[in-house]
């Protein structure tokens, strides 16, 4: 049976901490699984090379996953290697970004790292980072410009094998119906969630609740009667008992 217990004191919020460990972790694989179940564990569009993938997380910052991809390919088509973006007029990168929003600060941060891991690494590419540990990986990718926690795990799990849970709007949604956490925002759940959820399952729960959150468990009229995971729901037997 795996300890739970974090290596630090962190504040349990979520109903679920109520819970005796043994059915704690029954509890919380049986969602993980039918996740993946339900949705695979796809990539989900995520690009292969560590960089490219930090690019792309940038560019889809507060717009559609629809304007991101065309926007990300637009830039790639723009710029053969990413130390060219450097050459290039502040205004040309802006001009490509300006679709998905935040042209200005996007084109700041994306300027500001390649700067950056040019003069780190000698090149604009992060794989320097290969083969260091997660911990290494996670506090150089957040000493970039505009890199959150959230950005530098996704970059981490999806092309470094990283078992770290990225908490973005919809596994923070998703997480807080089941009852496995009361926080408010995103940003501060991720030391809480990867502290209930093993590691072999992060990625398949991570990709399950952004998918989940996509098209079930949406943020205004979610289909609860057709969830996979609504035996285990607080929110759902919560407004079943109401009614």
């Amino acid at each position: 049976m795996q300890n739970l217990a974090p290596d630090r004191v962190i504040k349990r919020t979520g109903t679920i901490w109520r819970k005796p460990v043994r059915v704690r972790l029954r509890h919380v694989e049986a969602v993980c699984e039918a996740f993946r179940q339900s949705y695979g564990t796809p990539r989900l569009g995520n690009p292969k090379e560590p960089l490219d993938d930090l690019v792309s997380i940038v560019v889809s910052n507060k717009t559609s996953p629809v304007m991101a991809r065309v926007v990300y390919m637009r830039l790639k088509g723009r710029f053969k290697k990413w130390g060219d973006v450097l050459a290039s007029p502040f205004g040309a990168l802006r001009s490509i970004l300006k679709p998905a929003g935040l042209s200005k600060v996007k084109s700041q941060q994306l300027r500001g790292t390649l700067r950056r891991i040019k003069k780190d690494f000698g090149a604009c590419n992060l794989r320097g980072l290969r083969g260091k540990s997660e911990k290494e990986i996670h506090e150089y990718l957040t000493s970039l410009p505009g890199v959150s926690d959230k950005v530098a795990k996704c970059v981490a799990m999806y092309t470094m094998g990283a078992k770290v849970l990225p908490v973005d709007a919809h596994v923070h949604r998703v997480a807080t119906r089941l009852g496995w956490t009361a926080r408010k925002r995103a940003d501060q759940c991720h030391e809480e969630l990867e502290s209930l959820v093993p590691p072999n399952w992060r990625y398949a729960f991570h990709v399950g609740c952004v998918l989940h959150g996509r098209t079930i468990c949406r943020p205004m009229r979610p289909r609860c009667l057709e969830c996979c995971v609504n035996h285990y729901c607080a929110y759902f037997n919560k407004t079943r008992k109401a009614s």
